[in-house]
């Protein structure tokens, strides 16, 4: 999952591990992605895309 931090470009965030670069970082991690989400505010870091939308399955 991407994130965005439109404030921080160059932002790291050494208890998680995540390095922005350019005001983007890719996530993987559930937990990661968990932590990132429960962050202040203040530090503007958002999730940019999101999954892809689910195909419905045909039976």
């Amino acid at each position: 999952m991407k994130f965005t931090s439109n404030r921080y470009k160059q932002l790291v965030i050494h208890d998680l591990g995540v390095r922005f670069t350019d005001g983007e970082a890719e996530v993987t991690d559930k937990i990661i992605i968990e932590a990132l989400g429960a962050l202040p505010a203040d530090l503007c870091i958002r999730a940019a895309g999101g999954r892809p939308p689910r195909t419905p399955t045909t039976e």
